[in-house]
C-alpha cells in the first residue's frame, strides 16, 4: 500500500451538517475501499484565489491515508459526481515526502496558543536625538521671527 494525500474544496455555502457528511462519506469511502486515514484536517472556510463556480469562499478538507492504488481512480470519480465539490487533488507521497514527514512530525499548537490570537504590536523606536532634531525644526517653521 502507498501513502497518499488529498485535499478537496466544498461548497461553503452549504450547512455544516452537509459539510460534515460529505467528509465523512469520503473518509468512509477510503476505509471501505481499503484503505486507512491517518490525519484528517478541516481547515476550515478560507477565500479562494479567483472564483470557482461562481464561488468566492470554499471548505477546505485534507486527508492523508494508505491504500492502493486501485483505490484512487474510483475516489476521484466520487469527487467529479458531487457537484459541491469544488476542486480536489490527490497525489502520492514519494520517498522524499515521507522521509521529511517522519523528521518533521505535524506538532498541533495547544488550545491556549489558538485562543490567545492577539499579536503584540511593535512600534519602531525613534531616538531621542531624532525626535528632538524634528520637533525643533517643527518650531522654526511655524515662527515667521
Amino acid at each position: 500500500m502507498r501513502k497518499y494525500e488529498t485535499i478537496f474544496i466544498i461548497d461553503s455555502l452549504l450547512k455544516a451538517e452537509e459539510i460534515d457528511n460529505i467528509v465523512t462519506k469520503y473518509e468512509r469511502f477510503i476505509s471501505a475501499n481499503g484503505g486507512t486515514v491517518e490525519v484528517l484536517e478541516r481547515w476550515g472556510k478560507k477565500r479562494l484565489t479567483f472564483e470557482i463556480k461562481k464561488r468566492q469562499y470554499g471548505y477546505y478538507v485534507f486527508i492523508r491515508f494508505d491504500g492502493p492504488s486501485s483505490m484512487i481512480k474510483p475516489l476521484e470519480r466520487e469527487y467529479r459526481l458531487n457537484e459541491s465539490l469544488l476542486r480536489f487533488k490527490t497525489i502520492v507521497l514519494d520517498k522524499l515526502a515521507l522521509k521529511s514527514l517522519q523528521s518533521h512530525p505535524i506538532i498541533k499548537p495547544s488550545p491556549e496558543v489558538e485562543s490567545s490570537a492577539a499579536v503584540p504590536v511593535i512600534e519602531p523606536e525613534v531616538p531621542e536625538s531624532a525626535a528632538a532634531a524634528t520637533n525643533g525644526d517643527d518650531e522654526k517653521k511655524q515662527s515667521p521671527e
